[in-house]
């Protein structure tokens, strides 16, 4: 798949390829490809998973009332969060059975589950492994 746009910098860069793996259990933090019924396909991180209750507050991340660290934003200025909590774009305070709340790397130009709403596990396509090509951008996910 190759990687269109900046939202996912620093992991993934415009014009990136990656190998995607279409099986295997979806974990936080996993980088994820998606379909929606809009025909559009995304590729994002993995906030959320079901039942769990997200928050964001001083650029922090908080699952379940716990902070958890993202080592992955590595540049301060494209992972600065805006502080929210789930109802603060949908009518729950948890993610549901069977969705995930997604969010691109570079928060400031990210359309993510913030925008585009939570994404069914039915709409995911795979999880990310590789960055094949250019060669000097080979990473293991």
């Amino acid at each position: 798949m190759e990687i269109n746009g900046n939202s996912m910098l620093p992991a993934l860069h415009d014009h990136d390829e990656v190998l995607v793996r279409h099986y295997g259990t979806i974990k936080r933090f996993d980088i994820v490809t998606f379909k929606l019924a809009n025909g559009e396909t995304y590729i994002k991180r993995v906030i959320g998973l079901p039942g769990d209750e997200i928050k964001y507050e001083n650029n922090q991340l908080y699952v379940n009332q716990k902070k958890v660290p993202e080592k992955f934003l590595t540049d301060p200025n494209l992972g600065e969060t805006s502080d929210f909590t789930l109802d603060d774009f949908f009518t729950t305070t948890k993610v549901p059975a069977h969705k995930y709340f997604v969010l691109g790397d570079n928060r400031r130009i990210s359309q993510d589950s913030r925008t585009l709403g939570m994404v069914d596990e039915t709409c995911i396509s795979g999880r990310a492994w590789i960055i094949y090509w250019p060669i000097w951008h080979f990473k293991v996910l």
